[in-house]
């Protein structure tokens, strides 16, 4: 027996006996599935993967991972409380009744042979598909950053046109205000999640938009470092720390050396950590106060 899962059904028509299928090194993550267990692990499937797999011996024909379990398997960026791996998202064609199963959230859904696709393996959602699924359970920031994450220029998983594409034919679903509102914040030059959070408190302010991931040159056209935000009218850039900068000592020391850099050169830096996200109204006052410094005369108007 190797540690595939497998169903009961199966094993009791090859002619295994329950007490086998009782016994205690075979894991029961639903009910009619065994998983035998590896002697270097301690307890039942647990990771998303391993729990598709399981669930799959009993999804109905043409059935799909979806929502939350479908974002996981492509590993989009979900905030904290979306991370746990159950229950599983299962989906399936309407009229077809939704999978109704222990540890299985299921979906009944109208959905095109376009919102569907093979990802390693398991038939899920398309990127454009999830992202629009998860609009009603994400906030904008969030909403924003899983977007950014999918239409990034050096790995996209699907483009800006898709996902306008996708929120037109699904127009009326729950989410779509925030879908809308959304899309064009959506930057193909953000790199982490909390940097397009930066950036949606700044555009909501009613800030001038900055500059993703800019790089910066000096006079000599030498680069000096690449931005997380920027306004290169201004030489003001923007940076996010989060906790690698501060607990590894490698990056540290480079942050230092590159930050210096280009303050030799004139620019002006600011440096946020989740704290300062917390306080938005004091970050912008931060950055505000920064450009008008540098010579910006605009005038706030937020975003409502």
């Amino acid at each position: 027996m190797d540690a595939q899962p497998f169903s009961v059904g199966a094993a009791t028509r090859a002619g295994v006996g329950r007490s086998r299928l009782n016994g205690g090194d075979l894991a029961r993550p639903f009910w009619g599935v065994r998983v035998p267990l590896a002697s270097e692990r301690s307890g039942a499937p647990s990771t998303t993967e391993d729990l598709c797999r399981a669930i799959a011996l009993r999804m109905p024909p043409g059935a799909f991972f979806t929502h939350v379990t479908a974002a996981q398997l492509m590993r989009l960026p979900l905030p904290l409380p979306m991370t746990g791996s159950r229950p599983i998202h299962v989906g399936v064609v309407a009229p077809q009744r939704a999978m109704d199963a222990r540890g299985v959230n299921g979906h009944r859904m109208r959905i095109g042979d376009e919102d569907l696709q093979v990802w390693n393996g398991f038939t899920v959602t398309s990127p454009s598909r999830t992202w629009l699924d998860l609009s009603h359970r994400l906030s904008l920031f969030e909403l924003v950053a899983v977007g950014d994450y999918l239409i990034h220029w050096e790995r996209p998983l699907t483009t800006l046109a898709a996902l306008t594409d996708a929120a037109n034919r699904n127009a009326g679903r729950r989410g779509m205000a925030t879908v809308r509102a959304a899309l064009p914040m959506l930057r193909t030059r953000a790199e982490s999640p909390r940097e397009s959070v930066l950036r949606v408190i700044i555009v909501l302010s009613g800030l001038p938009e900055p500059e993703c991931n800019l790089n910066i040159f000096d006079p000599t056209g030498r680069f000096l470092a690449r931005a997380d935000l920027a306004y290169p009218q201004f030489k003001l850039m923007l940076e996010y720390q989060g906790d690698q900068h501060r607990t590894d000592r490698a990056q540290w020391r480079r942050d230092i050396r590159r930050l210096g850099g280009v303050e030799d050169h004139g620019w002006q830096v600011l440096q946020f950590t989740d704290d300062d996200l917390q306080n938005p109204a004091v970050l912008v006052a931060r950055i505000e106060r920064r450009l008008r410094a540098r010579g910006w005369t605009g005038t706030l108007h937020p975003v409502r």
